[in-house]
């Protein structure tokens, strides 16, 4: 089980190096089972596959500077699960279940609240519950898509199935 890409804003080549990195992440021993845990053994799982993620991505794009939590701004509590920086850009990586309204209010909040540098944002979704609607999901991916690109940043979308 790995993340399935769905959506990709452009072409950009590190976008397709990220992308490809975030391909190659194994997701089984975090999500084949986790649907039949209680929330907080699925936070605990959840909380494992950001750091299992974040080594494979420190390990692949060491160019980048890779944190886990960083706070863009100390007027407020929103943490940024997965944050990559270098000298000409900066890596957004958020993980959530499969929730159109999570996407788009991740997306949203951490491009306002981030400086004007050039932001590579990646939304990666696992499965939440039976019922959750992925591909509403998809549907919002591509308006971050094309969001990100108006405002002359990248965007790719993800989920793990």
């Amino acid at each position: 089980m790995k993340p399935t890409l769905s959506v990709v804003s452009d072409d950009d080549r590190f976008l397709k190096s990220l992308v490809d990195a975030i391909g190659r992440i194994e997701c089984s021993g975090f999500f084949s089972t986790h649907l039949e845990k209680s929330q907080s053994d699925q936070k605990l799982l959840v909380s494992q596959f950001q750091k299992a993620a974040t080594s494979t991505l420190i390990e692949s794009i060491g160019e980048v500077k890779w944190s886990t939590e960083y706070n863009p701004s100390a007027n407020n509590r929103d943490s940024i699960d997965i944050f990559g920086s270098c000298s000409e850009f900066v890596v957004v990586i958020e993980l959530d279940k499969s929730r159109a309204d999570q996407v788009a209010k991740k997306f949203v909040s951490r491009i306002a609240l981030l400086p004007s540098d050039k932001v590579y944002f990646v939304s990666l979704c696992y499965p939440g519950t039976e019922s959750m609607n992925t591909s509403e999901c998809e549907k919002y991916f591509g308006y971050c898509s094309q969001l990100a690109l108006r405002t002359r940043n990248h965007y790719a979308g993800f989920i793990i199935r």
